[in-house]
């Protein structure tokens, strides 16, 4: 409901468009940038977020509800401009993972093949369809795993490594893509609690999650473009700050013991759940 309000608020104070503006909308679908407090406000956060995909994978969720409640942007459009974002920081992360080989390249081009089309899905059906339900489902998924982190002792299962089999993780790539374009909270804040609750370890769970980020936000982009719009001068500037706090908190990641790695992942997971049923 107040985010609701601070969309109306935002549309009622805007001054109304011009006629270039108008005509650069109607051809090209994207509305001209809109560069206020709350937005340079949102942008430094990002390195916040950044920080967080990079070092615990699941930072991205904040992106949404920042830009509706600090910038007033409805929440349709704060969703598509997190995923154009999530490109800077698929492509800074992967980068980062890849240098300190922490990515397992088998397990992400399987959930790729899964990730593609249902990205485009999703963000056709976010321009038609409410995500309240499917939110409070990704609480529930979110919370019991981040319970299931914090609360269960190691075994040499979760120390293996092991990625589920090509064809679940097809099916978790689906999951992910459609999931991630429809909520904008990008592919790491889903695919990592599954991911999880198979045991697999938080860095490889992270790592492949940093991969994973670039198809979700490409394709998710595309449906964006081809059924809604997307501020792009808003969401590059949030992707470039985001990118550098990917960053720093790759860094932090792979210095971190992995019992404490283990420990933030599950924090976090639990804060995201909170900040997802904020949204409701």
């Amino acid at each position: 409901m107040h985010a609701q309000l601070s969309g109306y608020l935002w549309e009622a104070q805007r001054a109304p468009p011009t006629s270039t503006d108008c005509s650069r909308a109607c051809c090209t679908g994207i509305r001209p940038p809109v560069l206020t407090g709350g937005v340079i406000l949102v942008l430094a956060v990002g390195l916040v977020t950044g920080g967080l995909i990079g070092a615990v994978g699941v930072g991205g969720v904040l992106l949404a509800p920042l830009l509706v409640l600090l910038a007033g942007f409805e929440l349709h459009q704060a969703v598509a401009i997190a995923s154009w974002s999530f490109i800077f920081t698929g492509i800074t992360g992967t980068a980062a993972y890849t240098r300190r080989g922490s990515i397992n390249w088998s397990a992400a081009a399987w959930l790729a093949l899964g990730v593609i089309p249902s990205a485009i899905i999703g963000a056709r059906v976010n321009v038609s369809l409410p995500e309240a339900a499917l939110t409070v489902v990704l609480c529930i998924l979110v919370a019991a795993s981040g319970l299931r982190t914090l609360t269960r002792p190691p075994d040499s299962r979760t120390q293996t490594g092991l990625m589920p089999g090509s064809a679940i993780l097809v099916l978790f790539g689906s999951l992910v893509g459609f999931g991630s374009a429809l909520t904008g909270t990008g592919g790491p804040v889903l695919l990592i609690p599954l991911l999880l609750l198979f045991s697999v370890p938080p860095l490889a769970a992270i790592g492949v999650s940093q991969a994973i980020q670039l198809p979700v936000a490409v394709f998710a982009s595309v449906g964006y473009l081809l059924f809604s719009e997307i501020n792009l001068a808003v969401g590059t500037a949030l992707g470039v700050t985001q990118a550098l706090g990917v960053l720093l908190g790759a860094r932090l990641a792979h210095a971190l013991p992995a019992p404490r790695l283990r420990q933030f992942v599950g924090i976090a997971l639990l804060a995201t759940a909170v900040l997802l049923l904020l949204q409701l």
